[in-house]
């Protein structure tokens, strides 16, 4: 696929390194109660900041390059 094929509205916003739940599952087109779910099974990394519950994006992107290099 070229560059020029891609559309805009499609793009993925910013990436963040400690994000929502929720936000972190709208960005990446699942649902808030499927992201909730991996969240408590581990299948995603998560830290809890106060009362929420966040998406570490830094970790999961460390883990992915690992399983991309060992693969």
């Amino acid at each position: 696929m070229e560059l020029e094929e891609l559309e805009p509205s499609k793009l993925i916003g910013p990436q963040q390194d400690v994000e929502t739940v929720e936000c972190w599952a709208d960005r990446n087109g699942i649902s808030a109660g499927m992201a909730r779910a991996w969240a408590s099974r581990g299948v995603i990394p998560t830290v809890k900041l106060g009362k929420r519950r966040m998406v570490n994006s830094a970790m999961l992107r460390h883990w992915l390059l690992e399983q991309e290099w060992t693969a």
